[in-house]
């Protein structure tokens, strides 16, 4: 049995160093190395006709600047879709391209129109206009890979993945009446009187007089449930200064300084920084909230997330790299279920502005609370089964699915009355999966 890949690839860089990694080592397990022979290669990837298997290459790898591609379409591929079209040999696209393509985020560095937030919008991504977006493409191409490898090569050996399931929960706010003060809950009775919300002002009148539980404060069930499924955690907390989209208690408070210290001494938890609205491109602002959170937990905090997904390519990346992030969330959609960077798997960021590999690894989620309930219009009923269905797809490539919820949308108040079981069952169907596949 072979435990190496050889690839003929005379004009080999950073970025065919980088996707090559990333497929070869990360998704199929396997390592790889240069030859200079293209006789001794498993992999052809140059221009260079020769016996074995070709990859014709697209100009991509080979480049060192950013400029826009004429990328329109998707042509089928057996049971998967692809461009950058080679038309030749057993691999009629150069995957590796295009699996850089989409990874980098390419299409977010060129020019677009953005979102009110000034965000890259799903509906600008190739993914979202060719209808892709809910296939884990990139990880479907590696396995067509190792398929056409073996065809050529039975000797090869690649090591198997296994489906993985993350929960990430962001805490925007904490309490829903509690910890807020008499200005703003008077301000908010006020809005409740003004706008004849009688059940919110009796709801907050109780959770205020300490008659009932504030409905945002639900982190005992969370835990009940997270335990019953065995369940990873990750919660990303904000701590930026009160503000239009900032509303969370402050970082002083007693009560919530408690809080984040008992989320991180549950040993299936970790806890991050959920940066503010207006941090994306400001590292003084981050930096300001990472100390805060370092200071509660009396320790180096590592992943991250941004409020309201706001980012920009490539600045706000290259802020939380140069803050020691090494596990970044916020690559996804709200608008959209599925895979923003195409892949349902982690990998480090490339900054293509000075094209180079960095140390932050991107974790994809692919399933937001939100989506289901305001973008698709559906009840639970249909949520469980559109995520399940989504989930099918990641354990069919034995990928990760990340899902972003909020405290929130686990409060069973409000618009989120009867969710809890759309949580709760996506966590159940996750660990049926993972103890199915031991």
């Amino acid at each position: 049995m072979s435990d190496s890949i050889t690839i003929y690839c005379p004009e080999a860089g950073p970025r065919h160093s980088y996707i090559f990694d990333l497929i070869f080592k990360e998704l199929l397990g396997v390592n790889y190395e240069y030859t200079n022979g293209v006789e001794q290669a498993h992999l052809n990837y140059s221009n260079l006709q020769a016996a074995g298997l070709q990859c014709v290459p697209h100009s991509l790898l080979s480049e060192n600047h950013i400029r826009p591609l004429d990328i329109d379409s998707l042509a089928d591929w057996g049971d998967t879709k692809c461009f950058f079209k080679t038309g030749s040999g057993d691999l009629p696209y150069d995957i590796f391209a295009a699996a850089f393509y989409l990874v980098t985020r390419y299409e977010e560095y060129l020019r677009f129109e953005a979102d009110a937030h000034n965000r890259f919008p799903a509906f600008s991504s190739i993914l979202v206009k060719c209808d892709v977006i809910s296939e884990p493409l990139v990880n479907q191409w590696a396995i067509k890979l190792r398929e056409t490898l073996l065809a050529h090569y039975p000797s090869l050996s690649f090591k198997p993945r296994t489906f993985e399931y993350v929960s990430t929960i962001d805490i925007d706010q904490t309490w829903q009446y509690r910890h807020k003060g008499w200005v703003r809950n008077s301000l908010g009775f006020l809005r409740d009187f003004k706008n004849g919300k009688w059940g919110d002002l009796k709801d907050r009148l109780s959770a205020l007089s300490g008659l009932t539980d504030d409905s945002f404060f639900n982190f005992d069930w969370q835990l009940a449930v997270h335990q019953k499924y065995n369940t990873r955690v990750n919660y990303f907390m904000l701590l930026g200064d009160y503000g239009r989209f900032d509303k969370n208690i402050h970082h002083t408070n007693t009560e919530f300084r408690k809080l984040i210290q008992d989320l991180s001494k549950i040993p299936q938890n970790q806890v991050g920084i959920h940066p503010s609205y207006h941090s994306n491109t400001d590292y003084k602002r981050v930096e300001k909230e990472l100390n805060r959170l370092k200071n509660i937990l009396n320790a180096d905090i590592t992943k991250s997330r941004q409020h309201f997904l706001m980012h920009q390519m490539p600045e706000t990346y290259a802020n939380l790299d140069k803050l020691g992030i090494t596990e970044e969330h916020t690559m996804g959609y709200s608008t959209h279920l599925g895979f923003r960077a195409g892949i349902a798997a982690p990998f480090l960021w490339y900054d293509l502005a000075s094209n180079r590999v960095t140390k932050m690894r991107l974790m994809p989620f692919c399933a937001m609370d939100i989506t289901p309930l305001h973008y698709m219009r559906q009840n639970p009923s249909e949520a469980i089964a559109t995520l399940k269905e989504l989930m099918n797809k990641v354990k069919a490539v034995d990928g990760l699915f990340i899902s972003l919820w909020h405290n929130e949308s686990l409060s069973e108040s409000g618009r989120w009355k009867s969710w809890r079981k759309v949580y709760e069952q996506m966590i159940a169907y996750a660990h049926h999966i993972r103890s199915t596949s031991d």
